[in-house]
């Protein structure tokens, strides 16, 4: 008779790593201690307190991998994994019994139910699977973001609900895993933790590695075997798994940095986790970028456009790494294109970050240089406004918005994203004042929104709105045949605001 353990030990760095390793069968030697070691140094960032261990967990992304190769070996592991569940408060065996029971008994006040819930889900800080696979344990693990009090944008994660026992509780987050080299490769990783995101954003069910490894080979295989995935997979196969899901692949090159890391940080606000494409002299490299943040000291020269685009300030993305681990911090480093120097966009991944508190530029010698070769983004398939088009659209409206701010013209600065048209409604109410009932009774959108936001010394000042189901075709328009709406964000300027919405025969507000 299968059976379930759930324990409750206090949380420590050294013992949890002992913990993580022992239950998946391994040792903390090579490649794993740097693993379960960081995952460990992570927890103790989050201000982790307690883990409660479930000792029997059957999780369907590594049930799929166990029925695809697992099952089939001469000596097959245990198909289900150990999940420890973290949390920042103190809980004694003791107070999680008398919480189960707790639960029990009011049941039937969903109020109550909800108010019990999210105490718990406060202090609930993510959870991590263990898979029986001795030289890459970690399976399916969503934790927190880590909050040390530095500036930083993590648009791409989404909330999670978890059960443990006949609690529910709740953890924003972006699904990770390693890579088992068995079932997927690096690029099926980070393609996984992408789809984890999008798909469960558009209510459909989230792939498990397998259904993307396999979905990789359906039209060719270039570079030999699947399963093992010891090939790896190109570029070609991750856009066909990304049409398996049923999403569109967007794929961004980086012949122009300054473009790319534009497109790059338009995805990323949108919600929309983007798979890099990295490249070194001894092979390829895939990571999953859900989050950046800016420089202190202003916009780097290389990354600076046409526009006064806000993305020119990244110098760090944050990134799922499988072989450094979630949210790994990692360095844009653009160098200008020489005869002699191909590589135009680099990307330092810091694999050792030694302490929370290191905000700043790392040591050297824990960076791994790659240069970035180009990204794959997974988008809704009627979103066909590219971000290069909102670029563009942005640029074209760019003299009309320095003539609306006249001297002030200098302190502008713009920011393109995608926005779910319901999403984008309700907010507006915030902005709207008096003209909202006559814009919502007017106002037609398409299910994705493409926005196009301006800002004036870093306070938002207006928002140009686009349909995102038909592409640009005609600049001398200035993308008239696309906008929606024009938001005025910033009252001082609504009359100049009202006349550009005029001359692009468009509703304002």
């Amino acid at each position: 008779m299968v059976t379930n353990k759930i324990a409750v030990q206090p949380f420590n760095v050294d013992g949890f790593k002992r913990m993580l390793t022992e239950t998946s069968y391994s040792t903390l030697t090579g490649h794993v201690v740097e693993q379960v070691s960081y995952l460990a140094r992570y927890c103790s960032w989050l201000e982790a307190k307690t883990v409660v261990s479930e000792g029997h967990y059957i999780d369907r992304h590594f049930l799929d991998e166990h029925a695809l190769y697992y099952s089939r070996n001469l000596q097959p592991p245990p198909n289900f994994v150990r999940r420890f569940h973290l949390f920042a408060r103190s809980i004694s065996d003791n107070q999680l019994s008398k919480l189960f029971e707790q639960r029990a008994a009011i049941s039937a006040d969903r109020e109550k139910v909800k108010r019990l819930e999210r105490q718990l889900s406060d202090d609930y800080l993510g959870f991590i699977s263990i898979r029986p696979i001795p030289s890459v344990p970690v399976g399916r693990t969503i934790l927190r973001c880590l909050d040390d009090g530095t500036p930083r944008d993590m648009p791409a994660t989404g909330d999670h609900d978890v059960h443990l026992g006949n609690l529910k509780l709740h953890v924003n987050g972006l699904a990770f895993q390693q890579q088992d080299l068995a079932v997927g490769a690096c690029a099926t990783a980070a393609l996984w933790s992408a789809l984890h995101k999008v798909t469960r954003y558009e209510g459909i069910r989230a792939p498990t590695p397998a259904e993307v490894s396999q979905a990789a080979a359906r039209n060719g295989l270039p570079f030999g075997r699947t399963v093992p995935a010891t090939a790896g997979l190109s570029v070609p196969q991750l856009c066909d798994a990304v049409r398996a899901a049923g999403f569109a692949p967007e794929v961004l090159n980086t012949a122009e940095p300054e473009l790319f890391v534009l497109a790059l940080h338009s995805y990323l606000l949108s919600g929309i986790p983007v798979v890099l494409v990295l490249g070194r002299k001894d092979g390829y490299h895939a990571v999953t970028a859900l989050g950046f943040q800016y420089a202190g000291d202003g916009p780097a020269p290389e990354l600076m456009t046409s526009i006064p685009a806000r993305s020119a300030r990244i110098n760090k993305l944050y990134i799922h790494d499988d072989g450094v681990g979630p949210y790994a911090r990692s360095f844009l480093v653009p160098r200008p294109r020489t005869k002699k120097n191909r590589d135009a966009l680099l990307l330092g991944i810091e694999e050792q970050r030694p302490d929370v508190k290191t905000s700043g530029d790392p040591d050297p010698k824990n960076l791994k240089l790659w240069w970035i070769d180009s990204a794959i983004v997974p988008v809704y398939p009627k979103l066909r406004l590219s971000a290069r088009s909102l670029i563009t659209l942005a640029d074209l409206v760019g003299d009309a918005m320095e003539e609306v701010v006249g001297s002030m013209a200098s302190k502008l600065s713009v920011e393109m994203f995608y926005e779910r048209a319901g999403s984008f409604l309700s907010r507006l109410g915030e902005v709207a004042g008096s003209d909202i009932n006559s814009f919502m009774r007017r106002i037609a959108l398409s299910r994705w929104c493409g926005i196009v936001r301006w800002f004036l010394d870093e306070k938002p000042l207006a928002e140009f709105v686009y349909d995102t189901t038909d592409i640009l075709r005609d600049t001398r328009r200035h993308g008239a045949e696309l906008i929606r709406a024009v938001v005025c964000l910033d009252a001082a300027y609504r009359s100049h605001l009202e006349k550009v919405a005029a001359a692009l025969k468009t509703v304002y507000v």
